[in-house]
């Protein structure tokens, strides 16, 4: 698992890194894209942050969060903490997603309004999953792992019953408003799109860039689903052990298929970064040419 963890992770996590630049060009002005851009950087974050969690998982790396934990244990405590909040902003974050798409196919001047707002409307969403999170955490619903010196493992901390039967009321009705909205959002987006095109009133090139955005974040958002219904049902359906490595994988699905759903339906990323590889291998070739040519010379001469 950690190996498979790995070879699929750090690759991702350099396209991913790379698209958070790649949206800065010009081409993207849009301001969906600046969404998109604020998701990747939260979807960075919360992807290193589970790293910190499976270390303390895995039996290689046990030794070295022995000494973060024996040192600087704070650390623990942040993890913990934002494990919630990343689980409330990334569900929050796919919602901005979904109600952007809707109000973009609503009314022709909505990108003037997210343009200018979409940074105030994602402090927003990060102030309140930390609120939701501070809540969880002072509350001691959520307590950090404790190491075990006699079995030289990481074990999770025991939750007093009372307190962890109300974080899952909590999880469950966070879960359903987030499950719920961004089924509403899509399928009102949806049908919204579809009367806009009916009236004709769009360019074919309008629709097209439409399509491949509502596609994009209709796609984000069935991760989203599928995170979510796999949490309700993967651990009673195929036991414990194989719940938790395939939630390892889903998600990182989930913080890290942006850039790829990006490559597959947005013609505008494949566009921009044909340009920028051919423009590579053009400077590459005529350097290679502009040193043949020299050697050439150089040849001539003797």
């Amino acid at each position: 698992m950690e190996v498979l963890c790995l070879i699929y992770g750090v690759p991702s996590l350099i396209l991913t890194t790379f698209f958070v630049r790649l949206l800065s060009q010009n081409e993207f002005k849009y301001s969906f894209y600046r969404i998109l851009q604020c998701n990747l950087v939260l979807n960075i974050l919360c992807y290193l942050n589970g790293w910190f969690i499976r270390f303390c998982s895995w039996s290689f790396s046990v030794p070295m969060m022995l000494v973060v934990y024996e040192n600087c244990f704070i650390a623990f405590h942040l993890t913990s903490f934002s494990v919630n909040f990343y689980y409330n902003a990334q569900a929050m974050s796919v919602i901005l997603l979904t109600v952007h798409r809707l109000t973009s196919s609503k009314y022709i001047t909505s990108n003037e309004f997210w343009n200018k707002f979409y940074h105030i409307i994602y402090a927003s969403i990060i102030t309140l999953s930390l609120g939701l999170a501070l809540f969880v955490y002072l509350n001691g619903y959520i307590l950090p792992k404790h190491f075990d010196y006699n079995t030289e493992t990481f074990l999770a901390t025991t939750v007093d019953p009372v307190k962890y039967a109300m974080l899952s009321k909590i999880f469950f009705i966070e879960s359903t408003i987030y499950f719920s909205s961004i089924l509403i959002f899509n399928i009102w987006t949806i049908i919204s799109i579809r009367q806009r095109f009916k009236t004709n009133t769009t360019s074919k090139k309008t629709q097209k860039l439409m399509r491949n955005l509502t596609t994009t974040a209709l796609i984000n958002s069935s991760l989203f689903f599928i995170v979510f219904i796999w949490q309700l049902l993967g651990a009673n359906v195929f036991g414990v052990q194989f719940f938790m490595g395939s939630m390892y994988i889903l998600s990182d699905a989930l913080s890290l298929s942006l850039p790829y759903i990006l490559l597959s339906f947005d013609q505008n990323v494949r566009g921009t970064l044909a340009k920028i590889i051919g423009g590579q291998a053009a400077i590459l070739a005529k350097n290679l040419g502009g040193k043949s040519q020299r050697t050439t010379s150089v040849v001539s001469i003797i």
